[in-house]
């Protein structure tokens, strides 16, 4: 047990850590539901990269941004490419590199989809008060600062 933390803190420390881990994994599995040509951590990874817009976007910018690992990011991306969702070039920056950029068939299904993702989202929220949402977001920010700094 930490110093300083009870024994009633440090349980609800790690239920909330375990709640994360459920949380992440019923919410790709809903979200799935909605969306079956595309996986939630595609569709995730995709409108990430929508986020960032910026031109000569790297697989290793994307995976820094989403903090995923490149090799990771790299797999998905790359199935991402065969399904026609992303295009993969060399970068013109650095050999070493790649670009990634989304495709027209990546603006039409967000476009396609746009409705509905607004829809499940407000379902996914609709029972919980503004109070409580920002600060679960603050929770999430800090979590994420934190892990951030500790790299």
């Amino acid at each position: 047990m930490n110093k300083g933390l009870s024994a009633d803190r440090t349980e609800r420390e790690q239920q909330f850590f375990g709640s994360i881990f459920m949380l992440s994994n019923k919410m790709q599995t809903w979200v799935d539901s909605f969306f079956p040509d595309l996986t939630f951590k595609q569709l995730f990874l995709l409108l990430f990269i929508n986020k960032i817009g910026a031109e000569n976007l790297t697989v290793k910018a994307v995976a820094d941004f989403t903090g995923t690992s490149r090799q990771n990011v790299r797999k998905m991306l790359e199935r991402l490419e065969a399904d026609g969702y992303v295009l993969l070039t060399r970068s013109e920056k650095d050999a070493r590199a790649w670009s990634v950029a989304l495709t027209d068939k990546s603006f039409a299904y967000f476009d396609e989809h746009e409705q509905e993702s607004t829809k499940i989202v407000s379902k996914l929220f609709a029972d919980i008060s503004d109070s409580k949402l920002d600060s679960a977001m603050q929770t999430v920010i800090r979590l994420i600062e934190f892990l951030d700094s500790e790299k």
